[in-house]
């Protein structure tokens, strides 16, 4: 019998194991064992060639976005309108993958998209050359997922291959601190009450994944998934934005049913470009960058081409993005949103915003 045949069993039991209090720690051991299984499956599927790595286009621009969505969706021609992408020339070979490429410049900001083969039911387990699309995918920053008003299913059906593949969606990693150690045993501590878990479930899962010795930390009301995630080593948080195709071809009355169905998702033709210019604001404003502009002593600000940072970054992070050694940086000078007055001078910690001129100043 072999890994999937193990899963399947699993997965079965825990469908038969009824939801309520009294079951919590079976399901969640059931939970752990499967996420152990299908790590293991997939270091084996590694050692053999056919994991989730080695597949990966190289990465340009300041980020990068794979467009994931069934054949005929319309993702070609989406990408040849909003970035330079050539799909007859501009493409990467793989063995079983191609995927291409196009670059989006937006608000300063150069951002790679990524056509990529459809997943397919079970492109976790490898089907259709799933591994390969999947591998691609957990390398990006941004999941950006079409489907069309005639197959709306589409959006579970991929959700779930990259959920079970690991992605997780729009989700912060867990707020669980585990320290290891030598000897004393295991402690379990939690900073918030947990609703849904008890402390018997938690230290369960911790010794099937092998924890004897440790400090455990909750800081977060977990559920039974976030603990076995938190317990797992092969997980990717990262933002996704959906997208409807071909909304021209729909009805004004059809058209207030998708936004009631999917509410946040872009709606837009790539035809006719109704839509793309909210996509490229949803796919900039997902990936939390803000432009700073940088200016000499004595110079205008280079607002042409703006470095691109994470919203919410410092002037020692700023420091750390750009060429050169600033060991002898000693104050900057800032203009915009996030100063008190115009030429504030401020330190390392200062926090910027979005738009903010710099001015650096050395010892």
């Amino acid at each position: 019998m072999g890994i999937d045949d193990d899963i399947q069993k699993l997965k079965e039991k825990l469908e038969e194991t009824p939801v309520n209090k009294a079951t919590e720690t079976e399901r969640g051991r059931l939970k752990a064992r499967i996420a152990e299984l299908k790590e293991e499956r997939e270091k084996r599927s590694k050692e053999t060639g056919g994991g989730y790595t080695g597949y990966s286009a190289e990465k340009k621009g300041d980020a990068t976005v794979a467009l994931v969505g069934p054949p005929s969706v319309g993702k070609s021609t989406l990408l040849n309108q909003i970035t330079n992408a050539d799909s007859e020339t501009g493409s990467y070979e793989f063995t079983t993958l191609e995927v291409v490429p196009g670059m989006l410049e937006y608000r300063g900001a150069k951002i790679q998209l990524l056509d990529v083969p459809g997943l397919i039911g079970g492109a976790a387990q490898g089907k259709g050359g799933g591994k390969q699309v999947l591998s691609v995918v957990r390398n990006s920053d941004l999941v950006l997922m079409m489907a069309s008003p005639e197959k709306l299913s589409g959006f579970e059906e991929m959700e779930q291959e990259l959920y079970d593949a690991g992605l997780r969606l729009d989700q912060e990693p867990p707020e669980v601190k585990i320290t290891r150690k030598d000897s004393g045993g295991m402690t379990v501590k939690s900073t918030v009450d947990q609703s849904g878990l008890d402390m018997e479930t938690v230290e369960e899962l911790l010794r099937e994944k092998g924890l004897v010795n440790a400090s455990v930390i909750l800081r977060e009301d977990l559920d039974l998934d976030r603990l076995v995630d938190a317990l797992s080593d092969n997980r990717e948080y990262m933002p996704s934005v959906r997208a409807i195709n071909k909304v021209d071809e729909v009805s004004e009355g059809e058209m207030e049913d998708l936004e009631d169905q999917f509410p946040g998702a872009v709606m837009l033709s790539s035809e006719t470009g109704e839509g793309v210019e909210e996509l490229k604001k949803r796919i900039w404003e997902k990936l939390r960058f803000m432009r700073v502009y940088m200016k000499k002593p004595g110079k205008d600000p280079d607002r042409e081409e703006p470095l691109i940072v994470d919203r919410g970054s410092t002037i020692g992070e700023v420091l750390d993005t750009l060429a050169g050694d600033f060991s002898n940086f000693k104050h900057a000078r800032i203009w915009g949103s996030s100063a008190d007055f115009p030429e504030q001078k401020v330190g390392e910690d200062h926090v910027l915003q979005d738009e903010d001129v710099v001015e650096l100043r050395t010892k």
